[in-house]
C-alpha cells in the first residue's frame, strides 16, 4: 500500500515539474504531450505525427512543446540554427533506439559527430559524380525492368497498377544492387516482396519506442510491433549472406560495398563490424525513401492533368528514344521534370516528421531564443514544407513555384529557404544525388513510352476538400498506399528498350 502510495505521489510529482519547472514548461502544446511521452507514442503508432504537429503549428504557433523534452520549431531559421553545421546539438534518444534495435550505429544512427563524420569520409568516395555514372548502368537496368512490368502486355490496352507496391519492388532492387552487386529480384519474384513492410515496421518501431522512454525501457515495442520482431531476421540475413559473398568474391565492381572496402583497407573508415549495420542502413534508407517519392509524383502527377501534359510535353520534345533518357546535360537542363519533382518533395518529403536534436551542455539560440542543455528541438518537416510564408497554396502542387521565370527569384529563394527534404547541413543525406537520378531517370522514361491516368487510392482525406493531398504515414520513413494507375501504352512509340 505504501509503495502504491509513493508511487503514486512520484508520478504526480513528475507532472507537476513537466508542467510549471521543466525547462520547456513555457511553451504551448497539448496538455497530454506535455506530461507524457505516452502522447507522441500514439501518434507515431498510428503514423499521424507529421499531420497532427502540422495542426498544433496552426493552433499554438512557431513553437509547440510536443513531447515533455522536446520543441518542434516551425521557423526556416531554425533549420539553420538546429540542423547546420557545427552547431551546438547531437542527435537525439531516438536515434539511440535506432542504434540499439540495430545492434551498432550507422552513418543516419549514430549520435557521436566524431563517429558520423569520420563514417561519412569513408562513404563519401561512393557519391561523387564519377562514383554515380559508374553506377548509372546498374539503376538503369531496373528501370528497364520496372517499365516492362508496369505496362500492358500484348494483347493489353491498358494496366491497372499499384504504383506503391512496384515503385518499392524497383528501389529496393536498385539500392541492394548498388549497395553490394545483388538485388532483391522484387521486380521478377515474389520470395522477397514482404521487406519493404519489414523495413518500414522496422523504422516504425523505434519512432514508437523512441517516442517513450517508458515503452523503450519495459519493452512494450516488441508487443505493439510482433511483426517486426518476428520477421527482421529474414532481412538481417539476407543483408549479412549477400555482404558476405561481395566480400568474398573479392570483385572489383565499383558499388558502395567496394568503396566501404578501400576506406577499410586504409584503415581511415570500417571497421568490419561496421559494414554489416552501414549496408542494411544504406538499402533502408535508399529504398524506402525513394519509392515514397515516386509513388507520390505518379499521384500528383495523375491527379493535375496540365501539369502531365506539360512534363510529357517537356520529355516527349527534348529525346526522341527512351535509351537517350539517362544522366547528362539533356536530362539535367529538362526545368520542368526537376521542378516537379521538386515540388513533390515539397509536398511528400519521405521523414515527413521531426528530427529531434539534444542541445548540448553549453545551450543554443534559435530563432532569437535560448534553449538549455538536455532539451531537444527540432524541425517538423511536413509542417515547415506546408507553411503559407513560405509556399503560397502550400497544399496544392505546384511546380512553377520553382521556376524562377514564373514565379519570381525572390519567391524561389524564400522557398528554398524552408526546402528540406533530405534535412538539412552536415547531417543532410549523402544519397540524395542518386535518390534525384533513379527518380528523374525513371519518371522520365515512363512519361516518354507511357500515358498515365488516375484511378483510385492514395488521398490525404483528414486535412479537408480543398486539400489534395498524397497520403502517407509517418512510420519514422513515410509509409505509403496507392495510387492504383492505369498504364496505357503511348500510341505512337514502339516499347524498345
Amino acid at each position: 500500500m505504501y509503495k502504491r502510495r509513493a508511487d503514486v505521489n512520484q508520478a504526480l510529482g513528475l507532472v507537476i515539474y513537466r508542467l510549471f519547472f521543466h525547462a520547456l514548461s513555457k511553451y504551448p502544446g497539448p496538455f497530454l504531450a506535455k506530461i507524457t511521452g505516452l502522447h507522441p507514442a500514439y501518434h507515431a503508432l498510428i503514423g499521424d505525427r507529421h499531420l497532427y504537429v502540422y495542426k498544433q503549428h496552426q493552433k499554438y504557433g512557431d513553437v509547440v512543446r510536443v513531447a515533455p523534452n522536446i520543441v518542434s520549431i516551425n521557423k526556416a531559421e531554425a533549420l539553420r540554427d538546429i540542423y547546420g553545421v557545427n552547431r551546438n546539438v547531437q542527435k537525439g534518444f531516438v536515434y539511440d533506439v535506432v542504434t540499439h534495435h540495430a545492434g551498432f550505429p550507422s552513418t543516419f544512427s549514430s549520435t557521436d559527430r566524431a563517429m558520423h563524420a569520420r563514417k561519412r569520409r569513408a562513404l563519401a568516395p561512393g557519391f561523387t559524380d564519377a562514383a554515380l555514372r559508374d553506377m548509372e548502368d546498374f539503376v538503369l537496368n531496373h528501370v528497364r525492368a520496372f517499365i516492362q512490368k508496369i505496362g500492358p502486355s500484348d494483347g493489353e490496352s491498358a494496366r491497372v497498377v499499384d504504383m506503391g507496391l512496384w515503385c518499392n519492388y524497383l528501389t529496393f532492387d536498385v539500392m541492394a544492387d548498388v549497395a553490394f552487386g545483388k538485388d532483391f529480384g522484387m521486380l521478377e519474384r515474389k520470395e522477397l516482396r514482404d521487406i519493404p513492410h519489414l523495413v518500414n515496421a522496422a523504422g516504425h518501431r523505434s519512432l514508437i519506442s523512441g517516442s517513450s522512454q517508458l515503452i523503450f525501457r519495459l519493452g512494450l515495442d516488441k508487443y505493439m510491433a510482433r511483426d517486426i520482431v518476428k520477421n527482421a531476421p529474414k532481412l538481417i540475413r539476407f543483408v549479412r549472406q549477400t555482404l558476405t559473398e561481395r566480400i568474398a568474391s573479392k570483385s572489383e565492381r565499383k558499388d558502395f560495398v567496394h568503396y566501404m572496402l578501400k576506406a577499410q583497407e586504409s584503415g581511415k573508415g570500417y571497421e568490419t563490424k561496421e559494414l554489416m549495420a552501414d549496408c542494411r542502413s544504406m538499402v533502408i534508407a535508399g529504398s524506402d525513401t525513394t519509392a515514397t517519392q515516386m509513388a507520390a509524383n505518379f499521384y500528383h502527377l495523375t491527379r493535375n492533368p496540365e501539369t502531365m501534359k506539360r512534363l510529357t510535353a517537356e520529355i516527349r520534345s527534348t529525346f526522341s528514344k527512351v535509351e537517350e533518357i539517362q544522366l547528362g546535360k539533356a536530362l539535367e537542363n529538362c526545368e520542368y521534370l526537376k521542378a516537379v519533382v521538386e515540388e513533390t518533395l515539397r509536398m511528400n518529403p519521405s521523414l515527413p516528421g521531426y528530427l529531434p536534436r539534444q542541445v548540448l551542455p553549453g545551450g543554443i539560440d534559435i530563432d532569437g531564443e535560448y534553449y538549455p542543455p538536455g532539451v531537444e528541438v527540432a524541425v517538423t518537416t511536413w509542417a515547415l514544407h506546408h507553411d503559407p510564408r513560405y509556399f503560397d497554396q502550400p497544399h496544392q502542387h505546384n511546380p512553377s513555384r520553382w521556376l524562377a521565370a514564373e514565379s519570381g527569384e525572390d519567391n524561389v529563394k524564400r522557398a528554398m529557404s524552408a526546402f528540406a527534404p533530405f534535412s538539412y547541413g552536415s547531417r543532410i543525406c549523402i544519397g540524395r544525388r542518386l535518390a534525384y537520378i533513379e527518380i528523374w531517370v525513371t519518371l522520365a522514361r515512363t512519361v516518354f513510352l507511357y500515358d498515365f491516368k488516375y484511378i483510385s487510392g492514395g488521398r490525404e482525406d483528414s486535412l479537408g476538400s480543398e486539400c489534395d493531398e498524397y497520403r502517407m504515414l509517418d512510420n519514422f520513413s513515410a509509409a505509403r498506399d496507392g495510387p492504383l494507375i492505369e498504364v496505357r501504352r503511348r500510341q505512337d512509340c514502339d516499347l524498345v528498350i
